[in-house]
């Protein structure tokens, strides 16, 4: 343990001795199902922990489970992050962001109203399942408060760590998978192909940088790591759907829809989500929260599925470099849909969630603190930002994998001005100097 990491274990234990009842707590789910969570690790044999090391052995997905439980109410409920992961992962977000120690602080005295280990309810339709995937370098309970939610409406939260990609996280047999920062992309031309479509004049110059961006991504380390999260999700969904989950979950997948999956996530663990989805039958609708597409069989292309793509504030603060401020254009509105149809795919939601920076769409919205904390997460309030977030995202699950009425989407906007469909008017306009015809 470095001394940096020693300064903040001290401090972790000293904030775990003096939490009290003014403790940080995460609002309170409420769906008609208390709210149980569960631990386990899906392992594929097929490929190894650590791609470039032959002898780490097979991948293995620590997951954390969040289920509608039968159960009484959850009362002080359960510490956000148990002391072993907390052991682990603080120090390693403190690392990853450059966080000083008592930001964190609110993490780690923070309670959820949920039950470990509590018996899994019951329900002759069964439970739609959700596979979520964190943001890059993060962990996988960074939106405990968005998957308590839907498990008390009824869905199964299945959040897995992508190990070396995420926030430092111990496997079952011990050992610790640490965040792999650095790494430079093998090929030169993707970054300046990126750039291009962040920023570019106009849809030619983009439609010729994406040409080299496709050759380019696979030999870069985000290209890489893409590949493996999408075979991540993928492997999970195959465990899921073929029951071969590990023992800790048949008893909570026992209630399961397996014929009703949603891939969702953060960050990158959202642009893995649309991609994912795609590829599974079983998938009925992908959420992605702030996360740029990488795949370049999404860029001109549609998504085949429903997709919800909830963007932060990117006209005040900006997200990829070179982006443009203005409003009318996100380079999300590159993907998902045919350039020329953009805009016109009912079931491809985009909303921009005002006053949220990139990290606003994760806990950490309601548990930093600190004088940083607009630089961190945004002005948004934590409780505006994750009642937005959680109020659309199922208002979209209930519609597109329950059947509700589609107007119930509409409605969960209006209920927050934060919410702001985003339309891509400027690519309309680019498509419609194309094609004059439009």
């Amino acid at each position: 343990m470095t001394p940096r990491h020693s300064i903040i274990a001290i401090a972790l234990a000293a904030w775990a001795v003096t939490v009290d009842a003014s403790a940080s707590a995460l609002p309170v789910p409420d769906g008609e199902h208390a709210v149980g969570m569960a631990r386990a690790e899906f392992v594929d044999p097929s490929r190894t922990l650590d791609a470039s090391d032959p002898a780490s052995g097979p991948r293995r997905l620590p997951a954390t489970v969040w289920y509608p439980a039968d159960a009484p109410a959850a009362g002080e409920g359960a510490a956000y992050l148990e002391d072993a992961v907390a052991a682990t992962t603080l120090p390693a977000i403190a690392r990853n962001f450059g966080y000083a120690g008592d930001e964190l602080h609110g993490v780690a005295a923070a309670r959820t109203a949920v039950r470990p280990g509590a018996p899994p309810a019951r329900d002759r339709r069964g439970f739609p399942v959700v596979v979520y995937s964190h943001g890059l370098f993060l962990y996988p309970e960074q939106n405990s408060a968005l998957a308590a939610r839907l498990a008390s409406h009824g869905y199964i939260v299945v959040s897995i760590a992508h190990p070396g990609d995420a926030a430092d996280v111990r496997l079952q047999d011990g050992r610790v998978a640490a965040t792999r920062i650095g790494g430079t992309d093998d090929d030169p031309r993707f970054a300046e192909a990126w750039k291009v479509l962040a920023g570019g004049a106009d849809l030619a110059v983009r439609r010729e940088a994406l040409d080299v961006y496709a050759e380019a991504f696979p030999g870069t380390r985000i290209g890489r790591s893409f590949a493996q999260w999408r075979d991540d999700t993928l492997a999970v969904a195959a465990a899921i759907l073929d029951r071969s989950e590990p023992g800790p979950l048949r008893e909570v997948l026992a209630s399961a829809d397996r014929g009703r999956l949603v891939f969702a996530g953060m960050s990158f663990g959202g642009a893995t989500a649309a991609t994912s989805c795609r590829l599974v039958a079983a998938c009925r609708a992908a959420v992605n929260l702030d996360g740029q597409n990488f795949d370049p069989a999404l860029y001109d292309r549609p998504v085949e599925r429903p997709l919800l793509l909830m963007l932060s504030d990117w006209p005040r603060y900006g997200l990829l470099e070179g982006q443009p401020r203005e409003a009318d254009f996100s380079p999300n509105d590159l993907a998902y849909e045919l350039w020329k149809d953009a805009g016109e795919d009912a079931e491809v939601v985009r909303v921009r969630l005002q006053g949220s920076r990139h990290l606003g769409f994760t806990d950490l919205v309601a548990l930093l603190d600190g004088p940083k904390r607009q630089e961190r997460v945004g002005e948004i309030e934590g409780e505006v930002a994750l009642s937005a977030t959680g109020d659309l995202v199922l208002a979209f699950l209930d519609t597109y994998v329950r059947g509700a009425d589609a107007a119930g989407i509409e409605r969960a906007i209006g209920r927050h001005p934060a919410l702001v469909r985003h339309v891509p008017q400027r690519m309309r306009r680019w498509a419609g100097e194309t094609d004059p015809a439009r």
